[in-house]
C-alpha cells in the first residue's frame, strides 16, 4: 500500500524531506481516490520523479499560514479549486448558500472561497511572486477565455487576468503532467512548456506569430459591448474543443493577450489506465 502524500511539514520530515519540487493547493479534501483530481494529479508528477505535497482546503483568511507552512517549492506551486466549480459547490441556483459540501469532511460547508483559484492563486503571488504557479481543474478549465459569470451576472476575462497565474492546463491534464515532470526534473525552463498543447497563459501582445493555424477571438472589450461577438467567440471555442487539429487561440484583454494551445487528442485506454492505476 503506497504512503498518503504528505499534507504536512512533519509528515515531510518523515520522508527525509526538507523540501518538496510541488506543492498543490485544492479546494477539495485530498482522498487517495481517483474520483478526487488533486489526488491524480500529485499521484501523476509523484510517479513521474517529482518530490509532491498537498495542502488541501487551506484557510484562506487571517495569516496564510496554510500557504507558508510548507514553505517554497523547488519547481511550482499548483491550484485546482476541486471537482466542480466552486460557486457551484457553494451556491444554489437561487444564488443561496448550500448547506452542505460533499467534497469536505462529514459534508461541511464553508471550507472552501468563492472564486477559489482566484483566491488561493492571490495569495500565493502575494507571499511567492517569483515562484512558477500552474491552475487546473474544472474551474480553471471553463474560465480560460472570456466567460459568461451567472454569480455576479457580469463578463469576466480568462481566470489567467484574475489569479495571475503563469500557466493553465486545461482538461484532462495527465499527459502534459507526465510530460512536465520528465521535462523539470531533466533541467528544462518553465518557460518551456507554454508552447506544448492543451495549455493557456497570458502574454505582450508585441510578439510575433508564426503559426498558420490561429484564430483571433474578438477581444473581450469587445465582447463586453457586443452579445453577438461573444456568442462568435463561443462557437469558435466550442469548435476547436473538439477537433483533432485544431487552431491556437488568440484573445486580447487589455494590453495583453491569452494564448490557448490546441488540445491533445483523446488518451487511449491504456493512458487512462495508467493515470487511474496509480
Amino acid at each position: 500500500m503506497k504512503r498518503f502524500l504528505p499534507t504536512t511539514k512533519k509528515e515531510m520530515e518523515m520522508r527525509g524531506w526538507d523540501e518538496v519540487d510541488v506543492i498543490l493547493f485544492s479546494g477539495d479534501a485530498y482522498v487517495d481516490h481517483p474520483s478526487f483530481g488533486s489526488a491524480v494529479v500529485g499521484r501523476l508528477l509523484e510517479a513521474g520523479g517529482l518530490r509532491v505535497a498537498i495542502v488541501p482546503q487551506p484557510d484562506w483568511r487571517g495569516d496564510f499560514r496554510d500557504f507558508k507552512k510548507l514553505g517554497r517549492p523547488r519547481m511550482f506551486f499548483a491550484i485546482s479549486a476541486g471537482c466542480m466549480d466552486s460557486m457551484v459547490n457553494r451556491y444554489t441556483a437561487n444564488k443561496r448558500l448550500r448547506s452542505d459540501d460533499a467534497y469536505t469532511p462529514e459534508g461541511r460547508a464553508g471550507a472552501r472561497p468563492d472564486y477559489t483559484t482566484v483566491t488561493y492563486a492571490n495569495i500565493i503571488k502575494q507571499l511567492y511572486p517569483d515562484v512558477p504557479l500552474v491552475i487546473g481543474g474544472i474551474e480553471a478549465s471553463m474560465r480560460r477565455l472570456s466567460h459568461y459569470d451567472y454569480w455576479s451576472d457580469s463578463l469576466k476575462p480568462s481566470i489567467l487576468v484574475d489569479s495571475k497565474a503563469d500557466l493553465l492546463m486545461y482538461g484532462m491534464g495527465e499527459i502534459n503532467l507526465k510530460r512536465m515532470a520528465e521535462h523539470l526534473l531533466n533541467g528544462g525552463r518553465f518557460e518551456d512548456i507554454k508552447q506544448w498543447p492543451q495549455v493557456a497563459y497570458l502574454r505582450s501582445k508585441t510578439k510575433n506569430d508564426h503559426q498558420d493555424n490561429i484564430i483571433r477571438l474578438h477581444s473581450h472589450e469587445d465582447c463586453l459591448n457586443s452579445k453577438r461577438k461573444h456568442a462568435e467567440n463561443f462557437r469558435h471555442i466550442e469548435e476547436e474543443s473538439n477537433k483533432m487539429q485544431a487552431a491556437t487561440l488568440f484573445q486580447s484583454v487589455g494590453n495583453v493577450e491569452v494564448v490557448v494551445n490546441p488540445p491533445y487528442p483523446p488518451m487511449s485506454e491504456e493512458q487512462l489506465d495508467a493515470s487511474f492505476d496509480l
